[in-house]
């Protein structure tokens, strides 16, 4: 039987679909800044014990008046043994075969603590000679000391990422869509 600790519950409260709205300010001209606006999942994935499925679409408006279509995908993972949540990179190759996202590597574990009657995160990935920095804020009204039976409707997610081509910040705000 599995413990309902505060983790899990914000891992399980995940699930669903939620509106992003992103900003991206890059310090670099070379790389966009602009504002992402679209939609998100969180789907058990297939075959899989507590992995959802991260999948995101919509628009980018960049500052020069370009607007890009994105999309991209993660694996959140919830481990029992360690009472941690892990995101995971999908492989390339499986967003093109029969849908079902083979993971590929760490992207970042999710440390996270109580703050102020909320729920804070941290990661960090360091890909090639670019460093990520993850911070994630979970701190809905709902969401209190005891979290029992209590669903996350909103949360942040940032992202200072910084390396020789790369100098920017992602603040992303995320709304559960009542379904």
């Amino acid at each position: 039987m599995s413990v309902n600790t505060p983790v899990r519950l914000i891992f399980e409260s995940l699930k669903g679909s939620w509106r992003l709205k992103r900003s991206l300010n890059s310090v670099l001209a070379g790389f966009p800044s602009g504002i992402f606006e679209g939609s998100a999942t969180f789907k058990p994935r297939a075959n899989a014990h507590s992995e959802l499925l991260y999948s995101e679409q919509g628009e980018l408006k960049m500052d020069n008046g370009v607007t890009l279509t994105a999309n991209r995908k993660y694996v959140y993972r919830y481990s029992t043994d360690e009472d941690k949540i892990s995101a995971w990179f999908v492989t390339e190759e499986s967003k093109q075969n029969d849908g079902r996202e083979e993971l590929d590597y760490l992207f970042h574990d999710l440390e996270l603590e109580q703050v102020d009657g909320g729920w804070v995160g941290r990661g960090e990935h360091l890909c090639e000679m670019d460093a990520y920095w993850a911070f994630y804020d979970f701190r809905p009204s709902k969401l209190t000391t005891e979290l029992a039976n209590k669903a996350v409707d909103v949360f942040g997610v940032r992202y200072k990422v910084k390396g020789p081509q790369k100098d920017y910040t992602s603040d992303t705000a995320y709304q559960r869509v009542l379904e």
